[in-house]
């Protein structure tokens, strides 16, 4: 019987998808909470303007994240912080 050729497994081609996928993840999840809490201030506060500008700089900021290697998750994390900062100022 004749067994199938085995191909070796290229794990550095796997962990550089699974820290591509990882990197994204984070992207995204900074994303939707800042798409969450911008909600949250149109609703609590009836600012919608404001909260429709906060979703535009979460978008803006995710495409950044992603095109830029270095940066990653953090310009969500910053338009995050942002985004709780103006809900803290104005469900205050």
């Amino acid at each position: 019987m004749m067994q199938p050729h085995r191909k070796s497994f290229d794990f550095a081609e796997h962990r550089h998808a699974y820290q591509g996928f990882v990197r994204l993840t984070l992207i995204v999840v900074f994303l939707l909470l800042s798409h969450l809490v911008a909600l949250a201030v149109g609703g609590v506060a009836h600012l919608w303007l404001l909260a429709c500008l906060e979703v535009a700089l979460s978008i803006v900021a995710a495409v950044v994240g992603a095109a830029i290697p270095g940066l990653d998750w953090k310009p969500g994390a910053a338009v995050l912080a942002f985004c709780l900062l103006t809900l803290a100022i104005a469900a205050g």
